[in-house]
């Protein structure tokens, strides 16, 4: 063999063996795994800054000259008890937002990206919007919650459903309309993402560099999003009319093993909470459950609506003739854990998990419930959140979603995304975070990971939520609340987006979307008393 065949022989040689050692160093080395994911991981994100960069921009607004629009604040001044003899007054509404042409155009079944996308094929149970007004009676005005299920709406759209009912909340002094979703991975696309994605992005690119902002297309039907805008403003307005007098009743519970965290450090809320409202006038109860778990059982291939295990909960309340609305809590990892069922009736496995978590609802005694005094009190703000995540850059520019970006010069990437956070507090025990995401249940309850754990080997400073709030008062939190900005983390474990555990990053308004909306909160209960 000559010699001069031999020197590309021994570059790849010694290339393969590198190549080796790297790879079980990847194996048994953490810091070294650690550090080359996050190199990777911050490669691939500065490419996909670059075309974000390239792409023509929508017309985003300016941070500097933003103005506020049907945002509610809530209550100007907060009670601390009833008014003597005051009573609750709660009404209830639901609508079905299924479709009626669902067989003669195509619908996208949102939660999972998949090409070709999912397109709806039939329905297994409802998708709706079910809310309740409440009012304590004091004369500060009534308080709205709607829950929508789908895998999100964003804070632009809410704000489109609060337009509709201006006239009507001030009328009728409605103080603070909250809007948030299941987070069910297997109802129509009511975000984006979902649809046909090459086709979308040629077409968008093309619109935008035009100035056709009309003619940007996604996953969202305009006509589906027109008669959820239409019917959950309906809804709204007859849980108002048909506000009865009666009593609300409080339990917390953990007595159930329903859920498990997929995500290190592995913090989960363990409580299921219920509300109660018991009409004087002996109609229908209306049940409310509180809890975190993500309905994603149908799978990443499914074609076929539901509401997940949410509609099977449902469907056993109903039975006991009450109403039903659920609230999903800090969920970000945390999956259904289904060692809880305790009949098997031949249906699917999500379909029993709900049915399961519908019968232990009602089977809760009255003994374990807490009369909740007669008074509600809520406070929003607005705030700012980073856009340091070019992949949601990305998607905001192409179109993809509609969440609200404006410039701000003051953040590297040029952007932040406009959202809002919440505090309410029902009786004098049960507190609301309203969270604008999927929050990482360890920012609620404590358990974050510390300097030596964490992936960036930094502390995270804040402490627990719960520990927020006023002593004696225990806190529960409603996700993906008046907006949906993917996975809140603790900055200190925001990862690399190719690293074990770490895929919620990539779905992420950024690394700092954690701390803007943990110190938001605790600025705002702060500034309450």
């Amino acid at each position: 063999m000559k010699k001069c065949s031999l020197i590309p022989f021994a570059v790849l040689a010694a290339a393969a063996g590198a190549g080796a050692a790297v790879g079980r160093k990847l194996k048994t080395d953490k810091v070294f795994r650690r550090d080359f994911d996050d190199a990777v991981g911050k490669g691939i994100l500065a490419a996909i800054g670059k075309i974000a960069d390239k792409l023509p921009e929508p017309n985003f607004g300016d941070v500097s000259n933003y103005q506020s629009r049907n945002f509610y604040p809530g209550h100007s001044e907060f009670a601390s008890s009833g008014k003597r003899g005051s009573r609750w007054r709660l009404g209830y509404a639901r609508r079905s937002l299924v479709p009626d042409d669902y067989n003669q155009k195509d619908y996208y079944i949102a939660g999972y990206l998949s090409y070709p996308p999912n397109i709806m094929s039939g329905v297994i149970d409802d998708q709706a919007v079910r809310v309740i007004c409440l009012d304590d009676s004091s004369g500060r005005g009534s308080v709205v919650f709607a829950v929508i299920d789908c895998v999100g709406i964003s804070g632009t759209d809410i704000r489109r459903i609060r337009e509709r009912l201006a006239d009507f909340a001030k009328e009728n002094n409605i103080v603070s309309i909250n809007i948030s979703s299941i987070h069910c991975h297997s109802a129509i696309d009511t975000q984006g993402l979902w649809g046909d994605l090459p086709k979308m992005l040629k077409n968008n690119v093309k619109a935008t560099k035009d100035g056709r902002y009309d003619d940007i297309i996604s996953g969202r039907d305009p006509e589906f999003m027109e008669n959820l805008f239409e019917k959950t403003a309906d809804a709204i307005k007859e849980a108002f009319d048909s506000m009865q007098r009666g009593k609300l009743t409080y339990v917390r519970t953990d007595a159930i093993d329903f859920a498990r965290d997929k995500r290190p450090p592995y913090v989960w809320d363990k409580d299921i909470v219920r509300l109660r409202f018991i009409p004087d006038n002996g109609s229908e109860e209306t049940v409310a459950a509180f809890m975190a778990a993500h309905p994603t059982a149908l799978g990443a291939k499914n074609t076929l609506l539901s509401s997940d295990y949410i509609a099977s909960m449902e469907q056993e309340i109903n039975k006991a003739g009450k109403n039903f609305i659920f609230f999903q809590g800090a969920e970000l990892a945390i999956a259904q854990q289904r060692d809880c069922i305790t009949e098997h009736d031949g249906s699917e496995g999500w379909q029993e998990y709900g049915k399961t978590l519908g019968r232990f609802l009602l089977s809760i005694p009255e003994e374990d419930e807490r009369r909740v005094a007669t008074f509600i009190n809520i406070r929003n703000r607005e705030i700012f959140i980073p856009a340091d995540n070019p992949i949601l850059i990305a998607a905001a520019k192409a179109g993809l979603v509609d969440n609200t970006v404006l410039h701000d010069p003051s953040e590297k990437s040029g952007y932040c995304f406009v959202s809002e956070v919440g505090y309410a507090e029902i009786g004098k025990e049960l507190s609301l975070a309203l969270i604008p995401g999927e929050l990482a249940p360890e920012i609620l309850l404590g358990g974050a990971y510390g300097a030596d754990e964490s992936f960036n080997r930094t502390a995270w400073e804040y402490p627990p939520m719960r520990d927020m709030i006023p002593e004696g008062r225990e806190l529960s939190v409603i996700g993906l609340c008046n907006d949906a900005m993917g996975y809140i983390l603790p900055d200190n474990d925001y990862g690399s987006v190719i690293a074990k555990d770490h895929y919620e990053e990539a779905v992420s308004a950024g690394k700092r979307a954690g701390s803007t909306i943990t110190k938001a909160f605790g600025e705002l209960v702060k500034s309450l008393r």
